[in-house]
C-alpha cells in the first residue's frame, strides 16, 4: 500500500486532525531508515509518541505503528505522519535550490574508527538504560551445549524486557506494546532454532516466554491481549517440537517441565491453562505416564470440591472430560463409563448419555435424561442451560410425534425468549387452523401483560416480530408510530410504506426535527442518513428538501451543518 492508498483510508475526521498536526508543526522529528521504513517523533496532549510507517508498493497493506493510547484503528499521529510523508516525497527540489545535506548518522557510523565507535557505545552505554537492554537482546548468547537446559538464562533475559518497561511495579497499556514487541523477538528467535533443527533451544526459549510472561501479566495492562497470546504462542510451539519426534531425553525434560507449569494456577487465573493442560495430557500419554496425570487430574478435582467458585463447574467438567479420554485412550472403557454416570449433574455427562440414546433411538430413555436435566439446571438457577435442554426436548418430541407437547414447549420457549421469533413460528405450526387467530390475541395480550423482575410486558421489537409474521400492518404502524423514535420508524418503513406513506412523512419529519435539536458533527452525518431514508419514500424527495432548507434556516449559527448537508446533493 503507498502514502496515497494509506491516506486514503484513514477516516475524515481522524485525517482532519492528524492535518492540524501537521500544519502546526507537532512532528519533531521524520526520517527514513534503510530498510524503507519511515521513524517520526510526534508531539501529543500528554507525552511525545514514536510512529512507524512503512509503505509497501506491491502489498495490499502499509505497516504503521504508534505507542499512543488510541484504541482505533490508525490515529492522528500516524495521519500527521503519513501527510509529511507524502509531502516530502512527492514535492520536488529543484538541483539550483539544493542546500548541502548535513551527514546523516547511518554515514557517520559507516566512516567511524571501530576504537572510537566502541569507546562511545561503552561510555553511552553507561548512561543510557534502554541502549544497554538493546545491546543485551541483539548480543547475548546462550551456552551453545546441545542439550543444554538454557531455559534459566532465557527468564534472565525475559524478565529484563519486563523489568525495562516496569513503572512502579506495573506495565501500562502503552509500554505493553513495546514490552511484548521485545518478546516477540525471543519469538522468533525460537521459530529460527527450529527452522534448522534445533529443537533444545526453540524449546527453553519458548518455555522461558511462558513462565516470564504469566508472571508479568498480572502486573500489566494487557487489554490488547498481546501477552496472553505470547504465552499461548510458547505452548504451540512447544507442541510443534513434541510432534517432530525430539529425542527420548529432551521429550523427557519438555515432559517434566509441563507437570511444573501445571501446578502453576496462573495459566488458569489468565485464560491460558487450556494451551497447557492438553499438552501436557498428551505428553503424558505419549511416554506411558499416565498415572502422574491421572494423579493431577485428582488432586485438582479434590481441590475443586471444597471450592464454591463460580467457574467450579466448568473446571471440574474439564479435568473429569480429561480423565475419561485418558482412560478410554487406554482402553479402560468400563472405568470411563462409570465415572460418566457418577457425574450425571454435570451438563456436559449428561448430554453424553442423551446422545448416546438418540443414537440408537431410545427416545423414552433421552426424553427422561432431558427432563432431568432441566429440573437440575432450574435448580442451580442455570437458565442458559435450561434452554439448552429444552431446545434438544423439543428436538425429541418432533421425533416422537408427541404434537401436543411440542406445541405447549413452543409456546412455552417463545413466553421465555421473544426475541426467537423461530418458537411463535413452531408454535403456529402445531396449533389448530381454526381459532388460531384467538389464540394469537391472547399469546400477544399475555406478553404485554408479563411480568418480569422490574420489567414488564414485551420489547417493541419482539412484538413487532409477531405482526409481521401475522402480517397485522395496522397493529403494526400504531406501535411504531407510538415509539416516537426515527431509528425504530426507519427500521419498519419497508413493512408499513405501502400503506401509510403520508403518515411516515409526517413521523419522519417530526422526530428529525427532535433530532436536530443536538449539535455536533456526528449528529449532522445521521441527520443526512435520515434525510435519505425520508426522501426514498414516494413523495418523500420534495418532503426531505423542504425539512433540510427548513433546518439549514433555523440553525443559521451551525456552519458545520450547512457543510455536511451539502452531501446531499439536492441543490
Amino acid at each position: 500500500m503507498t502514502i496515497q492508498q494509506l491516506i486514503n483510508m484513514i477516516p475524515f475526521e481522524i485525517l482532519k486532525r492528524g492535518e492540524s498536526y501537521y500544519n502546526n508543526k507537532k512532528i519533531l522529528q521524520l526520517n527514513q531508515g534503510s530498510d524503507q521504513t519511515w521513524y517520526a517523533e510526534v508531539e501529543g496532549n500528554y507525552d511525545n509518541y514514536e510512529v512507524e510507517i512503512k509503505p509497501d508498493n506491491d502489498s495490499n497493506s502499509a505497516d504503521y505503528y504508534c505507542d499512543c493510547p488510541y484504541d482505533g484503528t490508525i490515529c492522528k499521529h500516524v495521519a500527521a505522519v503519513a501527510l509529511a510523508i507524502f509531502d516530502k516525497k512527492t514535492i520536488p527540489i529543484s538541483s539550483n535550490d539544493k542546500i548541502p545535506d548535513e551527514e546523516s548518522w547511518e554515514e557517520l557510523i559507516k566512516a567511524a574508527n571501530s576504537e572510537d565507535l566502541r569507546n562511545f557505545i561503552l561510555d553511552f552505554g553507561v548512561k543510557n538504560k534502554d541502549f544497554r537492554h538493546q545491546i543485551k537482546l541483539t548480543f547475548s548468547k546462550p551456552a551453545s551445549v546441545q542439550d543444554a537446559n538454557n531455559i534459566p538464562y532465557y527468564q534472565n533475559q525475559i524478565s529484563g524486557i519486563f523489568d525495562n518497561y516496569d513503572y512502579r511495579g506495573f506495565i501500562d497499556y502503552r509500554n505493553s506494546y513495546k514490552a511484548m514487541n521485545d518478546v516477540s523477538e525471543f519469538q522468533i528467535k525460537a521459530d529460527n532454532y527450529y527452522s534448522v533443527g534445533n529443537l533444545n533451544e526453540a524449546f527453553c526459549i519458548s518455555a522461558a516466554i511462558a513462565m516470564e510472561s504469566v508472571k508479568a501479566i498480572q502486573n500489566m495492562d494487557d487489554s490488547s491481549g498481546e501477552c496472553g497470546y505470547v504465552i499461548s504462542e510458547a505452548f504451540n510451539v512447544i507442541a510443534t517440537i513434541i510432534n517432530n519426534n525430539p529425542s527420548n531425553k529432551l521429550k523427557e525434560r519438555i515432559f517434566n517441565w509441563l507437570h511444573e507449569q501445571v501446578q502453576n494456577n496462573d495459566y488458569n487465573a489468565y485464560g491460558v491453562g487450556d494451551c497447557l493442560e492438553p499438552l501436557f495430557f498428551d505428553t503424558a500419554a505419549s511416554l506411558n505416564k499416565l498415572e502422574i496425570a491421572y494423579k493431577f487430574i485428582d488432586t485438582k478435582i479434590i481441590d475443586l470440591d471444597k471450592e464454591d467458585s463460580w467457574s467450579k463447574k466448568y473446571s471440574l467438567q474439564n479435568y473429569i472430560g480429561h480423565k475419561i479420554n485418558l482412560l478410554q485412550s487406554e482402553g479402560r472403557n468400563s472405568e470411563a463409563e462409570n465415572i460418566i454416570d457418577s457425574y450425571l449433574h454435570l451438563k456436559d455427562f449428561r448430554q453424553t448419555r442423551v446422545k448416546e440414546a438418540l443414537a440408537t433411538n431410545q427416545l423414552k430413555k433421552a426424553e427422561d435424561l432431558i427432563q432431568e436435566g432441566i429440573k437440575i439446571a432450574l435448580k442451580d438457577n442455570e437458565q442458559g442451560t435450561v434452554r439448552q435442554w429444552k431446545d434438544q426436548l423439543l428436538e425429541v418430541y418432533k421425533k416422537q410425534n408427541q404434537t401436543v407437547n411440542y406445541n405447549k414447549l413452543a409456546k412455552e420457549l417463545f413466553i421465555e425468549n421473544t426475541y426467537e421469533i423461530k418458537y411463535f413460528k413452531f408454535y403456529k405450526a402445531t396449533s389448530p387452523k381454526d381459532g388460531w387467530e384467538t389464540k394469537r390475541n391472547k399469546l400477544i395480550a399475555e406478553l404485554k401483560n408479563n411480568k418480569r423482575g422490574y420489567y414488564g410486558g414485551i420489547p417493541i421489537d419482539n412484538l413487532a416480530s409477531i405482526y409481521i409474521e401475522e402480517q397485522m400492518i395496522e397493529q403494526l404502524f400504531a406501535l411504531v408510530s407510538s415509539s416516537n423514535s426515527i431509528h425504530t420508524i426507519i427500521r419498519y418503513t419497508n413493512h408499513l410504506k405501502s400503506k401509510y406513506t403520508s403518515e411516515l412523512l409526517e413521523y419522519y419529519k417530526a422526530a428529525i426535527e427532535i433530532e436536530a435539536e443536538q449539535t455536533g458533527r456526528n449528529v449532522y452525518e445521521t441527520l443526512v442518513q435520515y434525510l435519505k431514508q425520508m426522501s426514498k419514500l414516494k413523495g418523500g424527495l420534495p418532503a426531505a428538501k423542504a425539512l433540510k432548507d427548513s433546518l439549514l434556516n433555523n440553525y443559521k449559527n451551525r456552519p458545520a451543518m450547512k457543510e455536511i448537508f451539502k452531501k446531499l446533493n439536492w441543490n
